[in-house]
């Protein structure tokens, strides 16, 4: 376009459809009657995961120009945005005495996945091996939602509110995203994996939401 070059305008197309998405749904969260922890947390992952979708489109469209490099933001708003469900999660555990130390350990690998993955940053060879810089990002989401959604996401159904069946359903809709990623499968030029994938989080997305505002509504009707 004139005198720029613009690469993988699909990645970045993808990439700001799913941060409106999730502004809307931070809006949304805002203007909530209560406001706790949970809701808190919930609307801070959808700012986050927004910044680091818009930083992403910019890094995939603007990567002649940037590099790598480029990339960086949208790994670290990656990590946070993990956390942010993650203490989202652990500020509704029904057993009170575990929320301190279960909110610590998160807190605590949060800061372990920061400085692994900047060191990997400082010191590996990205050119060379792009993916490096995908390895703890990739690995704390994995991890981090897999144990917060799948587990958590079943054990808060039984025991807290059914509206948390759409969190373990969310994971399971993950996980065809992460093979995908694993394994590098395109399926057409202009429908990638990353396209894909893209499909798969907006989902998960309206899934997150979902069991947000069900259990928001039966908190409001219960403090009436």
């Amino acid at each position: 376009i004139g005198n720029l070059t613009l690469l993988e305008p699909n990645a970045f197309i993808g990439d700001m459809i799913l941060c409106a998405i999730a502004l809307v749904f931070a809006k949304k969260i805002a203007r909530f009657p209560i406001q706790t922890p949970f809701f808190i947390y919930w609307q801070a992952f959808f700012y986050v995961f927004a910044f680091g979708f818009f930083a992403g489109g910019l890094g995939h469209l603007l990567f002649h120009y940037w590099g790598i490099p480029g990339k960086f933001a949208s790994w670290y708003f990656g990590i946070l945005s993990t956390t942010c469900i993650e203490l989202a999660m652990v500020s509704v555990h029904p057993n009170d005495q575990l929320r301190k130390p279960l909110k610590t350990a998160v807190i605590v690998q949060l800061i372990v996945a920061l400085l692994v993955h900047s060191g990997i940053l400082m010191f590996a060879n990205l050119n060379l091996d792009p993916t490096k810089g995908m390895l703890i990002p990739t690995a704390h989401a994995t991890i981090g939602l897999g144990i917060m959604l799948g587990f958590l996401g079943y054990f808060y159904h039984k025991k807290i509110d059914a509206s948390f069946r759409f969190l373990w359903i969310s994971s399971l809709v993950l996980v065809p995203a992460t093979v995908i990623q694993a394994q590098k499968i395109n399926f057409a030029q202009w429908f990638d994996r990353n396209d894909l994938s893209h499909l798969l989080l907006v989902f998960s997305l309206f899934l997150y939401y979902q069991t947000v505002k069900e259990f928001q509504e039966k908190q409001f009707i219960g403090a009436i």
